[in-house]
């Protein structure tokens, strides 16, 4: 034990230094190993805003601002409901179509779409910034149904002469059904951002089949 004593001595000064060093630049940081009880949803309200987009529509660029509100029956279950405003514009390919060759895609105008549906948080945890700070996340899984308030256009991807009467959109009301997987990032106790990714099985009675809608959301929550 003196040989080890005698060969530690000389590196004491610096094991010293090392732990007043280690002191200092964690001093201002909470180090939590065990996490506190999960921030509570059970039994609360949400009330969330996002926006959305299409990705894969071939002719337009289709955004859907939506809202949703939800109750979180246990940690892990919320039932909600939700609608969205549908804002559709033309791509590249849908006016050089029109315009160069006369082409007019059928296309799928979305005014609105709406429904319910159930979510549930299998898996959730925590990162520790630098700053001390503790994010609290989950990651869920969702599935919905609805309708949706749909035109479909037969024109719109070039100009019309002046002696031409443009054909009326063909409005129609389509049932559709969800599946999807997103993640929350809790800000504090009341307030979280998320995202979470869809596809859409809109109905389609011409071929009776249905059509895809893959939706990339990006939103914030408010928990009563």
């Amino acid at each position: 034990m003196s040989i080890i004593g005698a060969a530690l001595f000389p590196m004491l000064p610096e094991l010293a230094f090392a732990q007043e060093e280690g002191k200092s630049q964690f001093d201002n940081v909470e180090i939590r190993v065990i996490r506190p009880k999960y921030f509570q949803k059970s039994m609360r309200v949400e009330i969330g805003a996002n926006i959305g987009a299409m990705m894969n529509k071939t002719y337009t660029y289709v955004y859907l601002p939506a809202a949703k509100l939800g109750l979180h029956i246990t940690e892990w279950l919320e039932l909600f409901g939700e609608g969205a405003i549908g804002i559709t514009i033309n791509k590249t390919d849908c006016v050089e179509l029109g315009s160069k060759f006369g082409i007019e895609p059928r296309v799928d105008e979305f005014k609105q779409i709406y429904g319910g549906g159930v979510s549930a948080t299998p898996i959730y945890g925590k990162y520790q910034l630098s700053s001390g700070d503790v994010v609290y996340f989950d990651w869920f899984l969702m599935a919905g149904a609805g309708a949706a308030n749909i035109n479909l256009r037969e024109q719109g991807c070039r100009t019309l002469d002046a002696n031409e009467t443009r054909i009326p959109p063909n409005p129609y009301t389509p049932m559709h059904f969800n599946i999807g997987t997103g993640q929350r990032f809790f800000l504090n106790k009341t307030t979280s951002l998320n995202w979470h990714l869809r596809d859409f099985f809109i109905a389609n009675y011409e071929k009776n089949g249905f059509n895809q809608s893959v939706t990339l959301s990006f939103g914030a929550s408010y928990y009563f």
